[in-house]
């Protein structure tokens, strides 16, 4: 199988329900009696300030539900490090994967409409859909997408900084040949989430971003969300999104990701996702309008598959349903999910029992922030103790970080220079799937470009370099990516390997 090139982190907007939490947090202790909704918000407000600044996230906000009513939506912070401009409950926030669910919706109205069939065959309704395996091709269906159950490895590269619109990433999804076996496993999968953005489109003969504002963003009243970052431009209170270097967070811009679609476009506040959860845990019904049958909720917050490894002693069981995680939590069923991109996480949970739910933005990355947050609202409103889990979390993170380092390999004692002189690796390197890799020299380096993004390549051994990437946000998602080039049998350069995808020279 493949190396994925994606961090986990990436993988977030990228990252199903709360998989971090459930293997570093310590067991939860029994629901007793609910507390009265003054009493489980005493201390919250002290309680998150203390967090964002043990994180050093620059802002956050958040909103909680309670029995069909926003009882809690505050903010914390500041939209950028070092400016004045303080975050309230109207910031607009990249949602990441918290996007998914959406387009679930969207393909759910879709379905009381009788247009599509969660079991309808997804080539039955945008036949541009091919896979590599014909079988997945005439039989994925719509279940499959929203479940990430069609066993094709995910590649980040397809979209992120590929420069490839919607149409033209799924158009080069027959190229994605590696399968962990159809309906076999779970495998997070971005693209198959863009596929399902268009099944909207191509269905109701609207864009999918036409379809996600008319159809749920504005009968839900949310009107500081927005599908793409253009409709940005000049908006006031914006949060900046936030990435850590060299031990600060620092500010960075927007990424450009229309191209993501139906996986994590969605830019919104945390008041507008409080009416989104209302709808939620409303069974579909909003303000005394039906906008999804209660049955076709139900589906979307219905296991469909369960993850390798989700259960543990925190969550006695984990399942992803339909753009949903679903887990055991101190005996309550959870339903929720987590995103982020470029210096911005997210999350949304609900216990749909309690009536309960809780959204958090914030604009850092790689921190586990929203998690803490959302777990000390859980259990405050289920009553009895009450975990620390951003100091829980914080401890089982800094651990992690100090293991990783000590597990780094020095560097080799000798370095073998390159084979050939570095104008010799200059030139293009192309793969049907993910486009064209350019390979020039600057200042006695390496540069590698792709459409979007470039890496200086910092040389490690002999053929082998580490692209550093230019791009903030892309250095803190992907990190230092391994680069190597082969040679034929004539000593000649014959490909690239940019972690493991492979591009042969032109």
């Amino acid at each position: 199988m493949k190396h994925v090139v994606l961090s986990a982190t990436a993988l977030a907007l990228i990252a199903p329900a709360i998989p971090a939490l459930a293997q570093t947090a310590a067991p939860a202790p029994a629901a007793s009696a609910a507390p009265a909704t003054t009493a489980a918000l005493e201390g919250l407000d002290a309680y998150i300030e203390t967090a964002r600044q043990t994180w050093q996230v620059p802002g956050m906000s958040i909103a909680i539900v309670k029995d069909g009513k926003i009882v809690y939506s505050r903010g914390f912070g500041v939209r950028e490090e070092g400016k004045p401009g303080k975050i309230d409950a109207d910031t607009v926030f990249a949602i990441g994967s918290t996007t998914k669910a959406f387009t679930a919706a969207a393909l759910g109205m879709l379905v009381d409409e009788k247009k599509i069939a969660w079991d309808g065959a997804v080539h039955d309704y945008m036949p541009s859909f091919e896979m590599d395996d014909p079988y997945v091709t005439r039989h994925a269906t719509v279940r499959d997408l929203l479940s990430h159950r069609t066993g094709v490895v995910t590649n980040g590269n397809l979209w992120y900084g590929s420069g490839f619109d919607r149409k033209e990433i799924i158009r080069r999804m027959r190229f994605q040949t590696e399968s962990l076996g159809f309906r076999n496993q779970f495998q997070y999968q971005n693209e198959m989430f863009i596929v399902a953005g268009e099944v909207v489109s191509s269905v109701a003969g609207i864009s999918y971003d036409r379809f996600i504002a008319s159809r749920i963003f504005e009968p839900l009243g949310m009107r500081r969300s927005y599908t793409s970052i253009t409709e940005l431009k000049g908006l006031a209170n914006v949060a900046t999104p936030h990435v850590l270097v060299d031990g600060r967070m620092v500010p960075i811009g927007y990424r450009m990701i229309d191209n993501v679609g139906g996986a994590g476009v969605i830019n919104s506040t945390a008041r507008d996702m409080a009416q989104w959860v209302r709808l939620q845990l409303g069974g579909g019904m909003f303000e005394g309008k039906q906008l999804i049958a209660p049955a076709t909720l139900a589906e979307m917050h219905t296991g469909q598959i369960v993850p390798r490894g989700g259960a543990s002693a925190t969550f006695k069981f984990s399942e992803y349903g339909l753009a949903w995680g679903i887990q055991e939590y101190r005996g309550q069923k959870v339903v929720a999910h987590t995103g982020a991109i470029d210096g911005m996480q997210s999350v949304v949970a609900m216990i749909p029992e309690r009536k309960l739910g809780v959204v958090v933005l914030t604009n850092g990355l790689r921190t586990m922030l929203p998690t803490a947050v959302e777990m000390r609202v859980l259990d405050a409103f289920l009553g009895g103790p009450v975990t620390d889990h951003s100091a829980v979390l914080k401890k089982a993170s800094d651990d992690a970080a100090r293991v990783a380092r000590e597990k780094t390999p020095p560097p080799p004692a000798t370095v073998s220079a390159p084979t050939l002189p570095l104008d010799r690796y200059v030139g293009t390197y192309a793969s049907a799937m993910l486009g064209d890799i350019a390979i020039t020299v600057a200042d006695g380096k390496l540069v590698l470009a792709r459409p979007v993004e470039s890496a200086v390549l910092d040389h490690v051994d002999k053929d082998k370099f580490k692209a550093l990437w230019n791009s903030p946000g892309q250095a803190t998602i992907f990190g230092q990516t391994p680069v190597g080039f082969t040679f034929g049998s004539a000593g000649q350069i014959t490909a690239l390997e940019l972690g493991g995808d492979r591009f042969a020279r032109k």
